[in-house]
């Protein structure tokens, strides 16, 4: 303490400036966001370091926000053994697999619709963000809780499906806006480290749940879920906190509409609606797949957890390529391989081997592309934190979109086709769901997933076209500096 008084009496603060800037930050940031757009946007161009401030509480920040993203989306991403589990479960062994499944598509897909409610909500209202937090993590404990004593469908509907879903809205999309207050130009890098805990999340939580289920049953699984949901989600709350105190950032403006009139936004949403429809659907059908090889209830959630943790260096990596090379690089690579991946590996898995490098390919290509999505919104008009994460939360919609269609639409293309017993691989492969009728009475259907797989296919390869926002970039740029101008 002498030493550093001595040194500001010889120097000034200007050494022990020197010093904080070359040990700890690259450049230096503001001590609070000004509150007019334009100078937003002076502070951004400034900005260089990856960090808006350096030490603990950044830190503690980042690996809270992982915890929360494992726990509310593990459980989604790993539906597909309660849909196994849930076939033969006698209360609802009578409803049908593609009737299942559509629990675990409202379970994520009310999680990314909700989002251009909440986002805009919490952003008006800022000092209210903890208390939805506090709310999110009680109703998606109630909807575990819910879902262990249902006996009915639309029980799980109602608990699985939607209570727990608008909890981790409420728990999950307060963190996120915190985001682009603590990370300015490596946004996403910073976003594919938070993703990424779906992915370990996913990793562990199948076999968690596939153990739990088959010893203590559907009732003692929720309810012991539900109990680590509460105990490891607490301690995460104090350190999901704003950068600057909340009454020196609150903002009563509303959000600048005018990213509508850019072409490049409604490209990327349009690809990022198409690769929602397909991405899920692999999550959803490869342990029901498996089992229908005769591979057993293992190795789909075997091939399911490969698929998720593949998907962790696959966030990170596509989040670091999108910060270093045009982001159109990165759809390329996502949308592209986990198409050739859908075609020429699920299409063609006969035995176990082929199926889990699918997983691995797949999983490490597809689920990455969440990691773009601060790209999209730096792309379409993404200059002040506040406008930032509402347009996150319209991507984030955007995906929820296509998980909700998912399901029906899958249901609709599980039926022999024309490859049906002409090909030995998925593509001409036969399964039966088991059906009961209003007497309880067995019966089996064929089934046929190569229209499925094919249909996954093809969307994530329409899904490409999201880099034609590059021929209207500059036009939108252009129109972009001329709105700002205007306000």
């Amino acid at each position: 303490m002498i030493l550093v008084k001595f040194l500001m009496i010889l120097t000034g603060p200007n050494l022990l400036y020197s010093l904080n800037k070359r040990l700890c930050m690259p450049d230096r940031c503001p001590c609070q966001y000004p509150t007019h757009r334009d100078q937003y946007s002076n502070m951004n161009r400034k900005m260089r370091s990856p960090f808006l401030q350096c030490g603990f509480h950044a830190w503690a920040y980042l690996v809270s926000a992982w915890f929360v993203e494992l726990l509310v989306w593990s459980f989604p991403f790993s539906y597909g053994v309660f849909l196994n589990f849930y076939a033969t479960d006698p209360d609802f062994q009578h409803y049908s697999s593609s009737s299942l499944a559509l629990v675990g598509s409202l379970s994520s897909g009310v999680l990314y619709l909700t989002s251009p409610v909440i986002i805009p909500i919490i952003n008006r209202y800022p000092w209210h963000k903890r208390n939805a937090m506090i709310l999110g993590v009680i109703l998606c404990v109630s909807g575990l809780v819910g879902a262990a004593y249902a006996n009915k469908f639309w029980h799980l509907i109602l608990t699985q499906g939607i209570i727990y879903s608008v909890g981790g809205s409420l728990l999950y999309f307060p963190m996120t806006t915190y985001l682009f207050e603590w990370f300015s130009v490596r946004k996403g890098m910073a976003n594919g480290v938070i993703y990424s805990g779906t992915g370990v999340g996913g990793v562990i939580t199948p076999f968690v749940v596939e153990t739990l289920l088959n010893r203590y049953g559907r009732r003692a699984t929720l309810l012991s879920l539900a109990v680590a949901f509460l105990i490891l989600s607490i301690p995460c709350l104090p350190f999901i906190k704003p950068r600057v105190p909340v009454a020196h950032v609150v903002d009563i403006r509303s959000i600048n509409t005018r990213f509508l009139t850019f072409s490049p936004f409604w490209i990327l949403f349009a690809a990022n609606i198409f690769q929602g429809l397909g991405s899920f659907l692999p999550s959803l059908y490869l342990p029901t797949f498996a089992s229908d090889l005769n591979l057993g209830t293992t190795s789909g959630t075997l091939a399911l957890s490969f698929l998720n943790g593949a998907s962790v260096p696959g966030l990170i990596f596509l989040g670091w390529l999108s910060d270093a090379l045009d982001v159109q690089w990165s759809i390329l690579i996502s949308s592209l391989g986990s198409a050739s991946a859908v075609f020429f590996l699920w299409g063609f898995s006969e035995s176990l081997s082929p199926l889990l490098v699918f997983s691995c390919v797949y999983g490490f290509l597809a689920p990455s592309w969440s990691a773009l999505w601060p790209r999209f919104v730096a792309t379409s008009d993404g200059d002040d934190p506040r406008q930032a994460s509402s347009l996150m939360g319209i991507f984030i919609a955007g995906r929820g979109i296509g998980n909700v269609l998912a399901a029906p639409i899958a249901s609709g293309l599980l039926h022999p086709w024309y490859l049906t017993e002409k090909s030995h691989a998925a593509y001409g492969f036969e399964g039966y769901v088991r059906q009961y009728d209003a007497s309880c009475l067995a019966s089996t259907q064929l089934f046929e997933q190569g229209p499925l797989i094919i249909f996954t296919g093809v969307t994530l390869l329409v899904s490409s076209l999201g880099t034609g926002y590059r021929i209207l970039d500059k036009k939108g740029r252009h129109q972009r500096d001329r709105a700002r101008m205007e306000i």
